[in-house]
């Protein structure tokens, strides 16, 4: 079995993994059939995204498609956790159908990707012009 736990906050996440090693010492001490925990990956440390750029997104999600839109965090190893270490970086997410995510069936209804483009967009129109301001 596979596990992964996702979560923006570091000590979280070693929580979780010392929650699960005492349920695996727990199970082991009382039945015949025993687990082993190891790590199939290196841990990486939670990159939190650009404040500034989540805003212009923010700014954009709310235009377009007023409180119909949510901040999350991703917990999952994205480009954008590398990117994040080199440059400002932010993640805009669509909805997938039933809530059905990182799985074969995953799927996203035609709308949505249309409306995540387009919310995109008016953050990138809106981070160019703050650029062009503070040049100028």
């Amino acid at each position: 079995m596979y596990l992964q736990f996702r979560d923006a906050n570091a000590r979280r996440l070693s929580a979780m993994e010392a929650a699960l090693a005492a349920l695996a010492r727990e199970f082991n001490a009382q039945y015949k059939v025993t687990v082993e925990i190891f790590a199939c990956d290196q841990p990486e440390e939670p990159v939190v995204m650009d404040g500034a750029l989540q805003q212009h997104l923010a700014n954009a999600a709310e235009a377009l498609a007023p409180g119909q839109w949510e901040r999350m965090p991703s917990g999952a190893s994205h480009d954008a956790q590398v990117i994040a270490h080199h440059l400002p970086a932010c993640m805009l997410f669509v909805p997938s159908i039933g809530g059905v995510s990182h799985d074969f069936i995953e799927n996203t209804a035609d709308e949505h990707i249309v409306l995540g483009c387009e919310v995109a967009a008016r953050a990138a129109v809106a981070i160019l012009q703050e650029l062009r301001k503070q040049r100028s």
